[in-house]
């Protein structure tokens, strides 16, 4: 059940995500949602990257459906990667993806925690994390682009692009200060009994102090209090972000292969 879990709350935060952005009037984002079986096409044609522009859920019995997959972003001209779990993964699905040239181009690792061990309110931090304002989120798109050192252009688009999700049941948005100074960001999404930690950025003068464990801390508080039962997240394998999910008790449910066209 644990391999099945991370995938579906994946699934669940970007179908929110994309609904939301799609129902902007005119559709200015250019979001689309396919879904063919157990398999998810996501679309933002004016947001280049994998973010959300990625394909979730594909196994052997939904090969039949991948020409219409692929014709759908060719429509959209937009580029964009496949994401396979190990439970999805098949020799005949793999070969697929390489006879339509399609290679391996990377891993990704997803966490799962179990929250019948946690009790609201006993993680501590020096870090203060408290609820982002409507009207703070110029702040957060700033912090958001400076962590990831990201073009300033886009970051009007990030602040809109979150924003919009404010209202929208099931989003958190956290503010990380030291000293009263902004220095990090989170954001979780919990739908059903399934929490999913969405994003998180600390500036870089303020890296290696805690704030991503207090960013966690925070999130997984809120979660209990949302009475979801299961924690899941993303991140790079090895990375930083990985290190601090372990620490925090998240525990490393399976490490996904990467796809993307020749």
């Amino acid at each position: 059940m644990k391999y099945i879990i991370p995938e579906l709350a994946e699934i669940q935060t970007l179908t929110s995500r994309i609904n939301t952005i799609q129902s902007l009037p005119d559709n200015p984002m250019g979001a689309e949602r396919v879904v063919r079986g157990n398999t998810h096409a996501f679309a933002v044609k004016e947001i280049p990257g994998p973010a959300f522009n990625t394909v979730r859920g594909l196994n052997s019995y939904d090969l039949k459906y991948l020409d219409e997959i692929l014709f759908f972003y060719k429509e959209l001209s937009v580029s964009f990667r496949i994401e396979v779990t190990p439970l999805n993964s098949s020799d005949q699905l793999f070969r697929k993806l390489s006879d339509m040239e399609y290679y391996q181009s990377g891993f990704h690792s997803s966490f799962i925690r179990s929250v019948s061990s946690i009790k609201s309110g006993s993680l501590s931090t020096t870090i203060e994390v408290r609820p982002l304002k409507k009207d703070e989120f110029n702040l957060f798109s700033a912090i958001y682009v400076n962590a990831f050192g990201l073009p300033t252009f886009i970051q009007d688009g990030i602040q809109q692009n979150n924003q919009i999700l404010y209202d929208v049941p099931g989003w958190n948005f956290y503010l990380a200060l030291r000293q009263n100074v902004p220095v990090g960001i989170g954001v979780l999404y919990v739908e059903g009994e399934l929490a999913t930690l969405a994003a998180a950025a600390t500036l870089p003068a303020y890296r290696g102090m805690g704030v991503q464990r207090a960013l966690l801390n925070k999130r997984i508080e809120k979660a209990v209090e949302h009475g979801a039962k299961y924690i899941t997240s993303e991140a790079v394998f090895g990375s930083s972000s990985h290190r601090n999910m372990e620490r925090q008790g998240m525990k490393l449910a399976y490490t996904k292969a990467i796809w993307t066209k020749r």
